[in-house]
């Protein structure tokens, strides 16, 4: 295939470039702080023989101590396939995202080009990638198996697919849940609308042929193999599922019940999905015209991307915390690519303005990618990986052969577990946030007494900078010594930045606690 900068899977090739460009050369997008929370077992396992997280120890007894559940297997076998070719580090874990990324956006091209209007061109909305820049987490796998099943939905309701293909939807459902059941559950409403929406048209002879009821049966097998493999997990394994209870009541997805948006959620909502909120101002455009719009099966693919879409950034902003609104991620290029086809069909005007408001949406998303590009690259060459890993290296040798506990950031945790130290804690996790306070985080430090926490830019400006210093107004508990190796100023330490742009410096912070009595 020619290089063309017309064909969206050339311009999609352009971006998986920056972003191997960027993992080789300096690193980047570093882990975010709850990476090692789902890869600390599989790298546990590896080096040292035990699928536990012992970084999750002081908060999670049975994922630290016992045996790894704290979410849904399907992302850690992975892992563990992937880490045992090509080793159990943090350069390992981030490539391998790299991987499913280019994965998830390849399906989601595949979709667009395979099932919607081949006389539009969409070589701008493979851009949009340029905003998912957090990639660390089981989602990104729970999206390549979702994106899987709504394209064997899409070729379904097209004809293209037999029977057959119903049976694949429901295993790649089934997959998506067990990696992440909010993804999971966000793809199998997808589906069914998707599904429903089909089937009521073909019903009516608005499309042909028609399709049978059997294209709503991989949501019902979904459901019910799901509740059951589910109560023979609670059956049999009680400890599995005692494991997971014990992650869901410290991290639940609700935060406080119903409420109305902040300002913070809706200026991450704006940030993260601007063609959602685009398809809903052209909607009473779209609306209007609807009589001159065929109905066909792109169509309805789109209008179940559309409200599922819509009802996920409700959620998120009313009921789930806002970072939720990133889940929806990739189906919002499935929205700009319908945009852009519906534009001719319902509007005589040129067809540069559609183009120009998603490349607007691009450049809205594209922020941290910018900062990236320029301001982490700047850190990169000051505070390398490698010279970072080195720094490690040396401050955590002490206590290879001590029981004292080190509490660590979740991007260096990984080189902790490397280096044999004994009782890492994962710097989120020293205390049970479920009960904490305003003052949790001081009392498990003083029942602590760490002698070492090392915490990333992010982590000490977010969570330990009023912490240490309440410590350092107790001279008679514990000196308090703080060391940033950063060359380059983080933007984590500016306050109007530390929401724009994130985990883009190395540097450590090193802070030694030298604890009395």
């Amino acid at each position: 295939m020619k290089f063309r900068l017309c064909n969206p899977f050339c311009i999609l090739g352009l971006v998986v470039l920056w972003r191997v460009l960027l993992l080789a050369f300096t690193a980047q997008p570093i882990p975010a702080n709850d990476a090692f929370f789902f890869d600390g077992a599989v790298v546990n396992q590896i080096l040292h023989g035990h699928y536990f997280n012992p970084s999750l120890a002081e908060a999670f007894p049975i994922s630290g101590h016992q045996v790894y559940s704290a979410y849904p297997p399907l992302y850690q076998g992975a892992m563990m396939l992937w880490m045992l070719v090509f080793g159990a580090s943090v350069i390992s874990a981030m490539a391998l995202h790299v991987t499913l990324l280019t994965l998830a956006a390849f399906l989601t091209l595949r979709i667009v080009t395979n099932f919607f209007p081949a006389t539009v061109n969409y070589a701008i909305v493979p851009l949009l990638f340029f905003g998912i820049t957090f990639s660390d987490r089981p989602e990104d796998l729970a999206h390549v198996f979702g994106l899987t099943s709504l394209w064997l939905l899409a070729r379904t309701i097209s004809g293209k697919e037999n029977r057959f293909a119903l049976v694949f939807i429901t295993i790649t459902l089934l997959c998506a849940l067990y990696t992440s059941i909010i993804v999971g559950a966000l793809y199998f409403g997808t589906g069914f609308l998707v599904a429903a929406l089909a089937w009521l048209a073909r019903l009516k002879g608005s499309i042909e042929p028609r399709l049978h009821l059997a294209v709503l049966a991989p949501f019902i097998a979904t459901a019910m193999l799901f509740a059951l493999i589910t109560g023979i997990i609670i059956k049999f394994e009680p400890l599995l599922w005692h494991g997971f209870l014990e992650n869901a009541r410290q991290t639940s997805v609700v935060t406080s019940g119903v409420h109305l948006p902040t300002r913070e959620s809706l200026l991450k909502l704006i940030r993260t999905l601007p063609v959602f909120l685009l398809a809903l101002v052209a909607f009473p455009f779209i609306f209007t015209r609807r009589k001159q719009l065929a109905i066909e099966p792109w169509l309805i693919l789109l209008t179940g991307v559309l409200m599922m879409g819509v009802l996920m950034l409700i959620v998120a902003i009313t009921v789930l915390a806002p970072d939720y609104v990133n889940y929806a991620n990739y189906l919002q290029v499935i929205v700009a690519a319908g945009l852009l086809a519906l534009a001719p069909k319902l509007f005589s005007a040129g067809q540069c303005w559609p183009r120009g408001l998603i490349l607007a949406c691009t450049l809205m998303m594209s922020v941290r990618a910018v900062g990236m590009t320029t301001w982490g690259v700047a850190c990169a060459w000051k505070n390398s990986y490698a010279r970072t890993h080195e720094t490690l290296r040396t401050e955590l040798k002490p206590f290879a052969n001590s029981p004292a506990p080190v509490v660590i950031s979740s991007a260096f945790l990984y080189s902790a577990l490397e280096f044999g130290v004994q009782r890492p804690i994962h710097s989120d996790w020293y205390y049970d946030r479920a009960v904490g306070t305003n003052g949790s985080g001081f009392a498990a430090l003083t029942t602590l007494r760490p002698p070492k926490i090392i915490l990333t830019q992010f982590d000490y400006y977010r969570g330990f900078t009023e912490v240490l210093d309440r410590l350092q107004h107790h001279p008679e508990l514990v000196v308090v010594r703080v060391r940033d190796e950063a060359a380059v100023r983080p933007p984590e330490s500016i306050p109007k930045m530390q929401r724009v742009v994130q985990h883009v410096s190395w540097a450590p912070v090193i802070v030694d606690l030298d604890w009395k009595n």
